[in-house]
């Protein structure tokens, strides 16, 4: 299951269905990261994490390696399932 997810994802995002919200362009600005690098580890990167118990629906948290640094991007796909919503971007301590 959750090589679906992450195939999902990354066909989303290779099909420019996604979206990143302020929050998660604030916090990726605060670790150096670009929009590139959001899209690389969305891209390359593992599925470490899904979070299932949101009335708002699963997030899921993808880490890859930009640089020197781990990165987790938090993602959710929108209700319909047609668009990938970035939540938060971050790099791990």
């Amino acid at each position: 299951m959750q090589s679906d997810i992450l195939a999902r994802i990354r066909k989303a995002v290779r099909e420019k269905r996604y979206q990143i919200t302020d929050h998660a362009l604030e916090e990726a600005d605060n670790d150096n990261l670009t929009l590139d690098d959001i899209v690389d580890v969305l891209l390359h990167g593992v599925l470490d994490s899904a979070y299932t118990d949101d009335m708002r629906g699963s997030r899921y948290a993808v880490r890859g390696d930009i640089d020197e640094n781990e990165v987790d991007v938090v993602c959710r796909f929108r209700q319909d399932g047609a668009l990938v919503i970035v939540i938060t971007v971050y790099v791990v301590d």
